[in-house]
């Protein structure tokens, strides 16, 4: 008992300091002891145990009539002995929240393994027992003036890991515990104990430590002996959240500082420090500008917070104008531009062109200017700069795009303004007038008859463009790369049949013009055939000037009725 008191004693300091991490300040390796104190809590143990056998002596017979010295003429039995064979008992002790200390002795190695030895104490009283199966008076029962005291010695193996600040960690240990029932016969059983935990330890100085963490240790089932010398199994898991102080034994047992600027190596960040030069804590060199240059190679020791610096720690200039970036409103200057103080290029005229690229240096305030610095003009007066208008020449009073150029809302090629079909679907390929020979809907001209949906139902389409010389059948050359475009259409309806029409104006006699008509009709399928289209695709027609679609009067309508059609027939 004498040697378990002196355990006690040795067990004053640290249970929670079992896996405390690396001692030496900032986990410098060496030697270290330590103690703590932890508040325990005892799960809820199950006990097994048995009751022993008895016998009850029964009762002698007697005789109720008897012949003296004779006969019994009426006897009277007497009771048998009575035997109650052993049988187990089931009870469950409950715990109040007890207290645990210990001492701890062990080493830090570089890269955070930490073995160590570890000696506690743990002591929870009983607060309740519950008496189950086997006992004659069954129930839960205050108890008072008994408890479970716990002795164990433990080796256990932690890993550190080193954020400098702080010590997070975790690990595990395995040793022997002597757990004691005391107050209930002041039994005790030794038995193997392990134990898992985590914590976090706290530098102090550069040799004492402070640790929180929390482990849960299970001890193999102790068995007792009460004082009625009958066994009792029961169950020991414990949790401990302590707190515990470390004090590093002395450096030089491995802590080594390769660049001599007197922070170890598990510390220093910078290891490769020049001699002489001066570090912060962590082992690097001192930056007082902040700039990511050290002192010991910066040039500009003073430059202001967040400005990008070159190697020797001096503002960069990326454009070599003279002024640097952190100041430099335009920072991509050309080579030998002339700059003003906030590095932008001259701009004499406030145009908003720098002088370098104005080729109008002269222009009036407030003259609005192209990228050249010159006044803008706009020629077909659409609202875009001739300088960015791709169509220049767009005729008078119609919509365009930001392009200039007039708009084509269903995208096939032909601008609105000239486009007949207007919502072509998408991918349908078309003839000059803006319209697909099948599947699309034709604006109707004049009192034409239209379907339901307002389509003319007439499916003539107008090649428009396609113009002959003066007088003659001959096609102009822009006339054949209009029909170019028709035939690469017509090809992609192969079974299409159309009617090729030739009309004139009123010019000449009706004769005539009806001759010239069916020549110009015969030369456009000549072409047209040429290029690829089937001959049995196309039948000329001329119908001299009996069809007009605008007034003879006028010149524009005299252009107008000379025209080629196509008249769908079958496809």
């Amino acid at each position: 008992m004498a040697n378990k008191q002196g355990l006690l004693g040795l067990s004053a300091l640290a249970m929670g300091l079992l896996a405390s991490p690396a001692a030496l300040g900032a986990g410098e390796p060496g030697w270290y002891v330590g103690g703590s104190g932890a508040f325990s809590k005892l799960e809820d143990a199950d006990n097994r145990s048995r009751t022993e056998g008895s016998v009850s002596p029964g009762t002698p017979g007697s005789c109720t009539i008897e012949i003296p010295g004779v006969l019994c003429v009426l006897p009277q039995p007497g009771d048998p002995p009575v035997v109650t064979p052993p049988g187990p008992q089931n009870s469950r002790f409950t715990f109040d929240d007890g207290f645990a200390v210990g001492l701890t002795f062990g080493y830090v190695f570089e890269g955070g393994l930490r073995p160590e030895l570890s000696l506690g104490y743990a002591e929870n009283d009983i607060e309740t027992v519950e008496l189950r199966e086997g006992f004659p008076e069954q129930g839960t029962f205050a108890v008072d003036d008994a408890r479970y005291q716990a002795i164990r010695l433990l080796g256990n193996l932690w890993y550190d890991i080193d954020l400098t600040d702080f010590y997070p960690y975790f690990g595990g240990g395995l040793g022997l515990q002597q757990t004691k029932l005391d107050g209930a016969g002041s039994a005790d059983d030794t038995t193997v104990s392990y134990q898992l935990g985590a914590g976090v330890g706290i530098p102090l100085s550069d040799l004492w430590t402070l640790s929180v963490d929390y482990r849960y240790l299970v001890a193999d089932n102790p068995e007792f002996q009460n004082d009625q010398n009958q066994p009792l199994e029961s169950e020991y898991n414990n949790q401990t959240l302590g707190v515990g102080l470390r004090y590093a034994l002395g450096t030089g047992f491995g802590g080594v500082d390769s660049d001599g600027d007197g922070v170890p190596d598990r510390k220093d960040r910078c290891p490769n420090t020049p001699k002489g030069v001066t570090v912060y804590a962590d082992g690097c060199p001192t930056d007082q500008d902040q700039d990511g240059v050290p002192d010991y190679q910066d040039k500009c020791p003073n430059t202001p917070p967040g400005t990008v610096v070159n190697e020797v720690g001096c503002p960069v200039d990326s454009d070599g104008d003279g002024v640097p970036d952190f100041k430099d409103e335009c920072p991509g200057t050309p080579a030998g531009v002339q700059v003003s103080a906030n590095g932008c290029p001259l701009d004499a005229d406030g145009d908003g062109v720098p002088d370098y690229l104005d080729q109008c240096p002269d222009s009036p305030a407030g003259q609005a200017v192209n990228a050249q610095g010159c006044p803008l003009t706009d020629s077909d007066g659409d609202g875009v700069p001739d300088n960015v208008d791709k169509c220049p020449d767009s005729p008078k009073g119609q919509p365009v795009g930001p392009d200039g150029c007039p708009l084509d809302s269903d995208g096939d090629g032909i601008p609105d303004y000239l486009d007949e079909c207007p919502n072509t679907p998408p991918g349908l390929k078309v003839l000059p007038d803006g319209c697909a020979p099948v599947g699309d809907c034709r604006k109707p001209r004049g009192n034409e008859p239209v379907d339901a949906r307002g389509c003319a139902l007439d499916k003539r389409f107008i090649l428009r463009g396609v113009k002959f010389e003066l007088d003659s059948d001959r096609l102009t050359p822009q006339a054949q790369l209009i029909l170019n475009d028709v035939a690469d259409t017509l090809a992609a309806y192969p079974e299409l049949k159309v009617d090729v029409e030739g009309h004139t104006d009123s010019s000449g006699t009706d004769a005539y013009n009806l001759g010239l008509s069916e020549r110009r009709s015969i030369s456009v399928k000549t072409y047209l055939t040429s290029r690829g289209v089937k001959d049995e695709a196309l039948r000329p027609v001329g119908y001299g000037e009996a069809n007009p679609i605008d007034s003879n009067d006028t010149e524009d309508g005299r252009e107008n009725n000379r025209r080629v059609e196509f008249k769908v027939t079958a496809g």
